[in-house]
């Protein structure tokens, strides 16, 4: 997709504070509002960003507006929406659509609001700022009056001790949802994969039957679970297989023939266990 730009690329970023992101151009603030439209914060987007579209993108009469809109203090939406008009960056079922997230935002409940916040930023790899917001919502929620909403909550504490391998404690939110939501097929597995991460065999066999997890589950979220260990260690021997054969092009003879020898051993050790 190609599209026409609009204004200036400025030398400094407008800030968006609530992400930490800057801005340098109208597209790429029209792309990062489309992308993030349930983690906008109102008060990113007042009279600084008109300020930022007239002094930095030479925008004067897009600013004008907003400016405008801002003081007759036009709904968020509405001004939002007002700026994707200047543009064909996207259709208008997408621009219909776009609204009708943002006015849902802003009717998002408190702790909607931190959930989707905690879940942007563990995709975005920010695992310290997604268990701020998780944390958050879970001081306010009531459990037993909303427990899938907690459960969600409680999912996301584990996928985060999970991602900084705190395998013991992801198993204890991961109980603590499916406490919660029983039924639930993917937090099952979770907790399955947690558990066998983090005991040994007797207390895992011994968890799976105190659970009663029926014996085709069980193999099959462990089947999955080895699977990706192979897939991982596949990724990690084509990682030293080409790092050898850049050591090679180096003329680096003894690094290429110690790492292909270690690779070459760990098939073999591979091959014996499996045996």
């Amino acid at each position: 997709m190609i599209y026409q730009c609009i204004g200036e690329r400025s030398e400094k970023p407008y800030i968006i504070k609530d992400t930490g992101t800057g801005i340098y151009s109208f597209e790429e603030l029209l792309y990062y509002i489309r992308e993030n439209v349930f983690m906008l914060d109102e008060k990113d987007f007042g009279s600084p960003l008109a300020r930022f579209l007239r002094k930095r993108l030479s925008l004067p009469d897009l600013a004008s507006r907003y400016e405008d809109m801002l003081e007759r203090h036009s709904d968020f939406a509405d001004r939002i929406c007002m700026l994707f008009s200047e543009t064909h960056f996207v259709t208008d079922s997408e621009l219909e659509t776009l609204k009708k997230a943002l006015q849902l935002g802003e009717h998002m409940s408190n702790n909607d609001s931190h959930r989707v916040r905690g879940d942007f930023y563990f995709k975005s790899g920010r695992i310290p700022e997604a268990v701020i917001e998780y944390t958050a919502a879970l001081k306010t929620i009531n459990r037993e009056e909303d427990p899938v909403d907690a459960a969600k909550l409680l999912k996301g504490m584990g996928n985060a001790s999970a991602e900084s391998f705190k395998f013991d404690r992801a198993f204890e939110y991961y109980e603590e949802a499916f406490a919660l939501v029983p039924g639930d097929p993917d937090l099952l597995n979770k907790l399955i994969v947690s558990a066998r991460l983090s005991m040994n065999d007797r207390e895992f066999s011994a968890y799976m039957d105190k659970r009663n997890v029926p014996d085709n589950i069980r193999s099959s979220c462990l089947e999955r679970m080895n699977e990706a260990g192979r897939r991982a260690r596949r990724k990690d021997d084509g990682r030293r297989l080409q790092e050898s054969e850049e050591r090679k092009k180096e003329g680096d003879y003894p690094g290429y023939t110690s790492l292909r020898h270690s690779v070459l051993n760990d098939w073999k050790t591979r091959y014996r266990n499996k045996g």
